[in-house]
């Protein structure tokens, strides 16, 4: 099995409560799983500054090269959106 890990930092525009910022974080989530059962993603290291987003998706293959078009899709997914944008991602398949 191979495990993909996709690491998402996204910059909030027009951001002036945590009800809105949680808001846009609950439409990334839902646009990782729409893609399918394989990802799974989380919030992590939140950061006091509303506008800044850090994602982990992760997904699961038997195939190293579909794990990586998978998650590159997904990235493509999220790339740009109603009050975000993508600022910074990497990528890494164990």
């Amino acid at each position: 099995m191979k495990v993909g890990l996709l690491s998402l930092s996204f910059r909030l525009y027009g951001i002036e409560s945590i009800k809105q910022r949680r808001s846009i974080v609950k439409h990334l989530i839902n646009v990782v799983h729409q893609q399918g059962t394989a990802y799974g993603v989380c919030e992590v290291s939140p950061s006091p500054d509303l506008r800044c987003v850090h994602l982990r998706v992760s997904h699961l293959s038997d195939d190293r090269q579909f794990t990586d078009s998978a998650l590159t899709r997904c990235q493509r997914s999220l790339e740009r959106g109603q009050g975000y944008e993508l600022e910074d991602s990497s990528m890494e398949i164990l």
